[in-house]
């Protein structure tokens, strides 16, 4: 025991005689703080690209803003009758100034006849007027003043419009470049060695790429980007080199994409989702054969996209309407627009398309065949519906068409989607006798499974017998979208 409590006391003893510093805690050398991160070249251009087109919008609007309004009221064309013919009146002094109130009276007055006939008689003339020694002269000048109070009206009307489509266009492609610039300054997390692999296999082929790149994004996906001098591959040939790429890289490839420009071939790889989309579509034109209705069905190397657009009224000008906004959405889309900004264009091509008025609804549904997520953008389209579980339940809410506003006032939502379930837009003329029906009727096919295509032409046909009986026809169109496992 004694051996035992001697070390001990040593033990318990022997940091006294240690030197102090050697004791004490060395602090912790504080983490060097994190750098911002580093926009590439090309994405602090695009940056500041967009913040100047952002500038360009708002200077325009501070400057419209700034100007002096004139010709603004009727005051203006009673200022003007004075300054034409009063001025020079022996009797401007008891007209103007002894019976000022009776005169200006008299000169408003003018204003509903005016605006109802558009000239103006020496009959026409009120009361407080009747004392005018000229009075053949009075209705000319009236007549002319109003006839130029007119014109400039309606050209304000047509520089106002104007100024907002250009502000609109800016912002709107300010905002585009903006994301896009956000999104090339995020380039995902770099895979070295997978990329020289990637490379030497192109190289192995007689074909050594010019850039070659693996990365992983913010999910874990991965994606390679191969750059060539220009190359033309067949489908097979793509097939191939995506079975090979995946293998490398541990991944399951789609066929890549392919994009050339100045002589340089880019291949775009991406991991094949966990969902595929089937589509159908059907509709009928409440007379004859042109509908107005307009849909859109694609895929994109991540999404499904489904847009269905009613112009508005019937026949061939809401059919051109109704084109022209599902097929430049699409274009836009197929870009790497947002639905908003694509809407935000589309609402102003639409308002600069004619003298006439031109509006048309916009339905648009995005599905990331990743994760299930969809996004539903609508600007005065009727309710659509989803069909989660074998439950189906409408969504939307009441908006406005775009191309009869200056700005867009669309609603968007996220929802969650599976497989085996259905998305389905429809336009108004579908919903005659209300959404209750068609709830139950989607319930149905997909307790059965049809295909969309089935479903959309059952929905259309009943639709159709249904309006018949009420005697309110109208276009009637139903776009599918079922999501099935890929590979299924």
């Amino acid at each position: 025991a004694l051996p035992l409590l001697l070390s001990a006391g040593l033990g318990l003893a022997a940091p006294a005689f240690f030197p102090k510093h050697w004791l004490t805690p060395v602090p912790e050398a504080p983490a060097p703080p994190e750098e911002p991160p580093r926009l590439s070249a090309a994405a602090t251009r695009l940056e500041a690209v967009a913040e100047s087109l952002s500038s360009l919008a708002e200077t325009v609007n501070a400057v419209y803003d700034a100007f002096p309004r004139r010709c603004d009221t009727f005051r203006w064309v009673i200022d003007n009758t004075h300054d034409s013919l009063c001025f020079n009146c022996g009797r401007r002094e008891t007209c103007w100034k002894q019976e000022y109130t009776a005169t200006l009276e008299g000169m408003n007055a003018l204003r509903s006849i005016l605006e109802q006939q558009g000239h103006l008689q020496t009959s026409d003339l009120p009361g407080q007027l009747s004392r005018c020694i000229h009075p053949a002269a009075l209705c000319a000048a009236a007549n002319r003043s109003f006839a130029l109070y007119r014109s400039r009206k309606e050209a304000h009307v047509h520089a106002e419009a104007m100024r907002t489509a250009l502000t609109e266009q800016y912002s709107a492609m300010a905002d585009a470049l903006s994301v896009l610039s956000e999104q090339l300054g995020r380039p995902g997390n770099p895979e070295p060695y997978k990329s020289g692999r990637v490379a030497a296999f192109f190289a192995s082929l007689g074909t050594p790429p010019l850039e070659c790149a693996v990365t992983l994004d913010d999910l874990g996906r991965a994606r390679a980007a191969v750059t060539l001098p220009r190359t033309r591959f067949s489908s097979p040939e793509l097939a191939a080199l995506a079975q090979e790429t995946g293998r490398i890289c541990r991944r399951d490839f789609d066929p890549p994409q392919v994009l050339s420009c100045k002589g340089m071939t880019t291949l775009l790889f991406c991991e094949k989702p966990a969902l595929r989309a089937v589509f159908g579509t059907a509709g009928t034109a409440a007379k004859g054969t042109v509908s107005g209705d307009a849909v859109q069905q694609f895929c994109s190397p991540a999404a499904a996209q489904m847009i269905l657009c009613d112009g508005m009224g019937t026949g061939r000008p809401a059919a051109v309407d109704g084109s022209l906004a599902a097929e430049l959405t699409a274009r836009l889309l197929k870009a790497g627009f947002t639905a908003e900004l694509a809407a935000r264009l589309v609402n102003v091509a639409l308002a600069l398309k004619s003298d006439e008025e031109s509006g048309a609804t916009l339905d648009l549904i995005s599905v990331d065949l990743y994760t299930g997520t969809a996004r539903i953008f609508k600007a005065g389209a009727a309710p659509g519906f989803l069909v989660h579980g074998g439950r189906a339940r409408p969504v939307g809410d009441i908006s406005l068409p775009i191309g009869i506003l200056g700005g867009v006032n669309g609603q968007s939502r996220v929802v969650h989607l599976a497989a085996g379930d259905y998305a389905v837009l429809v336009s108004d003329g579908l919903l005659v006798d209300g959404p209750g029906w068609v709830a139950k009727q989607l319930e149905l096919s997909a307790a059965a499974g049809d295909p969309p295509e089935k479903v959309a032409r059952i929905l259309v046909e009943t639709a159709r017998a249904r309006a018949e009986q009420t005697g309110r026809p109208d276009d009637i169109t139903a776009a599918v979208l079922r999501l099935e496992p890929c590979g299924h």
